[in-house]
Protein backbone atom coordinates (compact mmCIF):
# COMPACT_ATOMS: atom_id res chain seq x y z
CA UNK A 1 0.00 0.00 0.00
CA UNK A 2 1.33 3.43 -0.93
CA UNK A 3 1.52 6.08 1.78
CA UNK A 4 2.90 9.56 2.32
CA UNK A 5 5.97 10.22 4.45
CA UNK A 6 5.59 12.90 7.14
CA UNK A 7 7.86 14.54 9.68
CA UNK A 8 6.44 16.11 12.85
CA UNK A 9 8.60 18.25 15.10
CA UNK A 10 7.31 18.92 18.61
CA UNK A 11 8.39 21.57 21.08
CA UNK A 12 7.50 20.47 24.61
CA UNK A 13 7.51 22.53 27.80
CA UNK A 14 11.00 22.56 29.38
CA UNK A 15 9.74 21.95 32.94
CA UNK A 16 8.18 18.53 32.31
CA UNK A 17 9.75 15.25 33.39
CA UNK A 18 10.70 12.17 31.45
CA UNK A 19 7.40 10.42 32.18
CA UNK A 20 5.41 13.28 30.67
CA UNK A 21 7.64 13.32 27.58
CA UNK A 22 7.16 9.57 27.16
CA UNK A 23 3.40 10.02 27.62
CA UNK A 24 3.29 12.52 24.75
CA UNK A 25 5.36 10.21 22.55
CA UNK A 26 3.15 7.23 23.46
CA UNK A 27 0.17 9.26 22.26
CA UNK A 28 1.94 9.90 18.93
CA UNK A 29 2.67 6.17 18.60
CA UNK A 30 -0.94 5.24 19.42
CA UNK A 31 -2.46 7.65 16.90
CA UNK A 32 -0.11 6.55 14.11
CA UNK A 33 -0.77 2.85 14.81
CA UNK A 34 -4.54 3.29 15.21
CA UNK A 35 -4.94 5.09 11.88
CA UNK A 36 -2.95 2.50 9.93
CA UNK A 37 0.34 4.38 9.73
CA UNK A 38 3.88 3.22 10.35
CA UNK A 39 6.21 5.03 12.74
CA UNK A 40 9.69 5.21 11.22
CA UNK A 41 11.73 7.00 13.89
CA UNK A 42 11.65 9.28 16.92
CA UNK A 43 14.64 11.50 17.66
CA UNK A 44 15.19 13.56 20.81
CA UNK A 45 17.03 16.79 20.09
CA UNK A 46 17.10 17.82 23.73
CA UNK A 47 16.41 21.12 25.45
CA UNK A 48 17.16 24.15 23.27
CA UNK A 49 16.70 27.90 23.42
CA UNK A 50 13.61 29.15 21.60
CA UNK A 51 13.87 31.93 19.02
CA UNK A 52 11.11 33.79 20.88
CA UNK A 53 9.17 33.34 24.10
CA UNK A 54 6.22 30.91 23.95
CA UNK A 55 3.81 30.84 26.90
CA UNK A 56 6.50 32.51 29.07
CA UNK A 57 9.07 29.80 28.22
CA UNK A 58 12.42 30.67 26.65
CA UNK A 59 13.55 27.04 26.22
CA UNK A 60 11.83 23.93 24.92
CA UNK A 61 12.38 20.19 24.51
CA UNK A 62 12.53 19.29 20.82
CA UNK A 63 11.42 15.89 19.51
CA UNK A 64 11.11 14.80 15.87
CA UNK A 65 8.93 11.91 14.66
CA UNK A 66 8.96 10.48 11.12
CA UNK A 67 6.07 8.30 10.00
CA UNK A 68 4.15 6.96 7.02
CA UNK A 69 0.40 7.43 6.71
CA UNK A 70 -2.56 8.88 4.85
CA UNK A 71 -3.92 12.43 5.06
CA UNK A 72 -6.54 11.81 7.79
CA UNK A 73 -3.79 10.49 10.08
CA UNK A 74 -2.10 13.90 10.12
CA UNK A 75 -5.34 15.65 11.08
CA UNK A 76 -5.94 13.25 13.97
CA UNK A 77 -2.33 13.51 15.18
CA UNK A 78 -2.42 17.32 15.12
CA UNK A 79 -5.77 17.33 16.95
CA UNK A 80 -4.22 15.21 19.73
CA UNK A 81 -1.14 17.44 19.92
CA UNK A 82 -3.29 20.58 20.07
CA UNK A 83 -5.13 19.39 23.20
CA UNK A 84 -1.95 18.21 24.98
CA UNK A 85 -0.91 20.88 27.48
CA UNK A 86 2.75 19.73 27.40
CA UNK A 87 3.12 20.66 23.72
CA UNK A 88 4.08 24.29 23.09
CA UNK A 89 4.29 24.06 19.28
CA UNK A 90 4.33 21.44 16.53
CA UNK A 91 4.85 21.38 12.79
CA UNK A 92 4.07 18.55 10.38
CA UNK A 93 5.67 18.44 6.94
CA UNK A 94 4.91 16.11 4.04
CA UNK A 95 8.30 14.85 2.87
CA UNK A 96 7.26 12.58 -0.01
CA UNK A 97 4.32 10.67 -1.43
CA UNK A 98 3.82 7.25 -2.99
CA UNK A 99 6.03 5.38 -0.50
CA UNK A 100 5.58 1.63 -0.13
CA UNK A 101 5.29 0.96 3.61
CA UNK A 102 6.70 -2.56 3.30
CA UNK A 103 9.96 -1.27 1.82
CA UNK A 104 10.67 1.29 4.56
CA UNK A 105 12.37 0.11 7.73
CA UNK A 106 11.66 1.68 11.08
CA UNK A 107 14.51 2.35 13.48
CA UNK A 108 14.32 1.08 17.04
CA UNK A 109 13.38 3.68 19.62
CA UNK A 110 16.08 4.27 22.23
CA UNK A 111 14.67 5.89 25.35
CA UNK A 112 17.05 8.59 26.58
CA UNK A 113 18.09 8.76 30.22
CA UNK A 114 16.12 11.78 31.39
CA UNK A 115 17.11 11.63 35.07
CA UNK A 116 20.85 11.61 34.35
CA UNK A 117 20.62 14.64 32.07
CA UNK A 118 18.40 16.54 34.53
CA UNK A 119 20.71 15.74 37.48
CA UNK A 120 23.78 16.99 35.61
CA UNK A 121 22.05 20.24 34.71
CA UNK A 122 20.88 20.82 38.30
CA UNK A 123 24.21 19.96 39.98
CA UNK A 124 26.49 22.97 40.53
CA UNK A 125 30.01 22.79 39.19
CA UNK A 126 32.65 21.75 41.74
CA UNK A 127 34.88 24.64 42.85
CA UNK A 128 38.45 24.53 41.63
CA UNK A 129 41.14 23.64 44.19
CA UNK A 130 43.23 26.63 45.30
CA UNK A 131 46.72 26.67 43.83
Amino acid sequence: MLMNEYETTLVLRPDIGGDTIEGALDRVRDVVAKDGGKLLSIEHWGKKKLAYEIQKHTRGIYVQANFLGAGPLVGELERNLRINSSVLRFLTLKLSSGINADERESTDYVKPEYEAAEAEAAAPAAPAAPA
